[in-house]
């Protein structure tokens, strides 16, 4: 039986969008954070860090959203999900897969834990806001996002015509600048979420209804 530990919104939806695509079983752990719950003993055992999300199978245990996106595909090639191992274009995902967890998820993070505060209680105590650290973290990712705007203008997805992991994981930072109220800065960017927001398996991970 595939686990999957999370708490939504985070990047739990990473590894939940995959399991969706790939069409694969599993059974949801909620690890609630505004109780403290990533702090249990029990899932401290699973992810030393109390992080969500974490990935439990028959065969292995595994945390980091991007490392779950990644090992799922190559699990399943059947899909189409990844280029060719050793391809041009398989340079190409690993690029845009590392750039979504290497530049933008601390740009963002930067500008959440500084400009915004629905969390509090996720928070360590005293816990300081720094309208300096927001803004260095909003034009952070202003730059990045000019970026892939760049490598977005006239193709659909980050390789081309072609859906893949790299999708899953620059696009939950989209949802996640989208929540932050950045990605109206950026309609290329918006654009290219808005298509990714029609794939059903996104809407299924992205219900937290």
């Amino acid at each position: 039986m595939t686990e999957l530990y999370e708490w939504p919104p985070t990047r739990s939806q990473r590894a939940k969008w995959v399991l969706e695509e790939l069409g694969l079983t599993y059974e949801s752990r909620s690890v609630d954070l505004t109780q403290g719950r990533q702090n249990d003993k029990a899932y401290r055992a699973i992810q030393p860090l109390g992080f969500v999300p974490a990935l439990r199978t028959e065969r292995y245990t595994l945390f980091e959203s991007v490392a779950i996106v990644l090992q799922l595909i190559d699990e399943h090639p059947e899909t189409n999900l990844a280029p060719t191992v050793g391809s041009p274009e398989r340079a190409a995902y690993y690029q845009w897969s590392v750039f979504a967890c290497a530049e933008l998820d601390p740009a963002l993070m930067l500008y959440f834990d500084n400009a915004l505060r629905p969390f509090e209680a996720m928070r360590p105590p005293g816990t300081q806001h720094s309208p300096e650290l927001a803004e260095r973290g909003r034009a952070a990712f202003a730059e990045r996002a000019a970026i892939l705007s760049d490598v977005l203008s006239g193709r659909d997805f980050m390789l081309g015509a072609e859906f893949s992991g790299a999708d899953i994981l620059v696009g939950h930072c989209c949802f996640m600048a989208g929540h932050m109220k950045l990605l109206g800065e950026h309609p290329v960017l918006e654009a290219y979420y808005a298509r990714l927001q029609q794939r059903p398996a996104h809407q299924r991970a992205y219900d937290f209804g």
